[in-house]
């Protein structure tokens, strides 16, 4: 079970939203609106408490354009983009993830194709199989050390990948639960 309150996490978004007033402003909204919901959660329970009170960043907005304040900065706007971007981010970790244990596989199936390889004659890098007849113009880079550094980067990008998928899954339940039906 969630150890955070909706009501926090209702108040974390609020705070989010009211992050270009100053802090006395901020203190003050922040307390005023927890004592609302402590109100309302009596007898409504803290679900329906925060869905009454709206969307965090509407009431934000509704406390700066009665305090004479701009709407919030454009870099909030953006934060609704956050876990999109994570989550595009784990798949490319995942993507990587693939392809080391794609080229892992390979080294072990043909060990003497599969490496970094530098072509001395076009200062060409590259990582992958190298054509069987062209490996006498090529020079390994990784040498043994391929097989561990190929399984090492798929095991980091796929735990990278994993935890940056959780956390853009928290994002989107979080701000799934504080938007109003």
């Amino acid at each position: 079970m969630n150890s955070t309150s909706q009501i926090e996490i209702y108040l974390r978004e609020l705070a989010r939203a009211l992050s270009g007033l100053p802090a006395g402003e901020q203190e003050d909204i922040l307390a005023e609106t927890r004592s609302h919901l402590a109100e309302r959660c009596a007898s409504l329970g803290e679900a329906e408490a925060c869905r009454r009170m709206g969307s965090p960043r509407a009431l934000a907005s509704s406390y700066m354009a009665a305090t004479g304040h701009s709407s919030p900065p454009a870099s909030h706007r953006f934060a609704q983009l956050l876990p999109v971007t994570m989550a595009v981010g784990a798949l490319l970790l995942w993507v990587c993830t693939l392809v080391s244990l794609t080229l892992f596989l390979a080294e072990l199936a043909e060990p003497t194709l599969v490496s970094i390889w530098l072509n001395a004659s076009t200062g060409s890098v590259f990582v992958g199989a190298a054509n069987p007849d062209m490996v006498s113009l090529l020079t390994d880079l990784a040498g043994p050390w391929f097989l561990p550094l190929a399984a090492l980067i798929a095991v980091l990008a796929g735990a990278s990948g994993l935890g940056m998928m959780r956390a853009a899954w928290d994002e989107i339940r979080s701000a799934g639960n504080m938007a109003t039906p």
